[in-house]
């Protein structure tokens, strides 16, 4: 066995290390149970099955033995065929991935899963043809002519994949774009090389170093979701305490008011009786003024999305900020009251937000109407003229990178097959979103 056999089998030994270490932790992890990391764990295990398999051929590589005679032949084709399995697993755990945030088309999963097939069946076809490679009777494993062939699809797939995460990139953040492309460039590098440079297996070390990577940005962006998650509820839980004290206070005061009531009604009398009508009017016009303005007011009837106008209304317009709101939305719309919260509170905030950092009118209006199965939603408000925007993303104005709440907006409006758009007319900043309900 040549030196080039032992470091490829070293390199491949710790290629397996490392995918059992990502293995384990995925079984160890609180969401094992998911549907992404399922998907993951497919992934990884069609990795280790390439390695492997590619481990025992290079053991059984040139050994003369009757029972190398079958092994090394079931351990080369194992690994091609588990090369196909790869790039099936990567496909539909990226598109899976995509999903959560935009809606696929069906005709690019069929496409790359066809790729994928077809490379398998070619795998299958060669064990009788011989058109990838040939092993001879001393069990030496030889390239034939046709062996790019095996290249090319694997290649052709991943830049069909390429292509994908670059087309959905608005859907995901820059870190699961940037970890997705590197997975599709390093196996295409190494494959290059290894082509032109037969005798190190670069291609597995590639492949699980960009697994590795891959796993590293699921877990930072789960990170970075859970606390965004915490930060909502929280921020949810802190409108109902204020909430909740605004209500208290409208119960003391109308105990209050009806202890005062007989007091008054006593009074009313007194001037019926004694026919004393100009007193009686100022009597009422003193006690109308005196009456406190009536804050439960219903703007819809959703109660979720009521109590966060309430809130950030109430917040807005002591500010002194003018905040108009005419709502058409129902109890039960076919729309999580969760979502419903991310998009007007999200909205209402980043609105309150632009109010504060002008110095000229101050204003919001919201507005929202239910046509057929579609809610649209219309949140108008002043800001500074001062737009942060590339393209069609829009980035914070408090902190570095891409504002959260309208990328939080926007999921929601792709996952109900929606639109969400941010504008800007002048000094006006303008938001339209558009979501399918589901009523039956």
């Amino acid at each position: 066995m040549s030196t080039l056999n032992y470091i490829s089998m070293s390199l491949d030994s710790l290629c397996i290390l490392i995918s059992l270490i990502i293995l384990v932790s995925l079984f160890l992890d609180r969401d094992r149970k998911s549907k992404m990391n399922r998907l993951f764990r497919y992934l990884v295990l069609s990795n280790i099955g390439i390695v492997a398999s590619d481990v025992v051929a290079w053991l059984t590589d040139g050994n003369p033995s009757r029972y190398a005679y079958y092994i090394v032949r079931i351990s080369n084709f194992l690994h091609y065929a588990f090369g196909s399995l790869v790039l099936t697993a990567l496909t539909i755990y990226m598109l899976a991935y995509i999903s959560l945030k935009a809606k696929i088309n069906r005709r690019i999963i069929y496409t790359v899963l066809f790729l994928c097939g077809l490379s398998l069946l070619l795998t299958i076809v060669s064990q009788f043809t011989h058109i990838y490679y040939l092993i001879d009777e001393n069990n030496v494993y030889h390239r034939q002519g046709l062996f790019w062939m095996s290249q090319v699809f694997p290649i052709f797939g991943l830049l069909i994949n390429m292509g994908i995460i670059l087309f959905y990139r608005k859907a995901m953040s820059r870190r699961a774009v940037m970890f997705f492309l590197l997975y599709m460039v390093m196996p295409v590098i190494t494959m290059s090389i290894q082509y032109m440079l037969y005798g190190i297996t670069l291609v597995n070390v590639g492949t699980t170093l960009t697994i590795l990577l891959l796993y590293i940005g699921v877990q930072i962006e789960q990170a970075i979701n859970a606390e965004l998650t915490i930060t909502d509820i929280n921020h949810q839980l802190e409108m109902q305490r204020e909430y909740y004290k605004t209500l208290q206070t409208h119960i003391t005061e109308t105990k209050r008011a009806r202890h005062d009531l007989r007091h008054h009604l006593s009074v009313f009398q007194s001037y019926i009786d004694k026919g004393e009508t100009e007193k009686l009017a100022d009597y009422v016009n003193e006690y109308r003024a005196s009456l406190p303005d009536d804050a439960e007011i219903a703007f819809c009837e959703n109660y979720a999305v009521n109590s966060i106008l309430r809130y950030y209304i109430g917040i807005a317009r002591s500010e002194g900020i003018q905040v108009d709101a005419r709502l058409e939305l129902s109890e039960k719309i076919g729309i999580s009251d969760s979502d419903l919260c991310i998009v007007f509170g999200n909205c209402i905030e980043n609105a309150i937000e632009a109010c504060r950092r002008t110095d000229g009118d101050r204003f919001i209006k919201i507005n929202s109407k239910t046509t057929g199965r579609m809610l649209a939603i219309t949140i108008d408000n002043s800001f500074d003229g001062i737009l942060k925007k590339e393209g069609d993303v829009l980035f914070s104005s408090k902190h570095k990178g891409e504002g959260i709440g309208t990328s939080s907006v926007s999921a929601v409006a792709q996952k109900y097959d929606g639109e969400a758009r941010f504008e800007s007319n002048g000094n006006i900043f303008q938001v339209s979103v558009i979501l399918r309900t589901y009523r039956s």
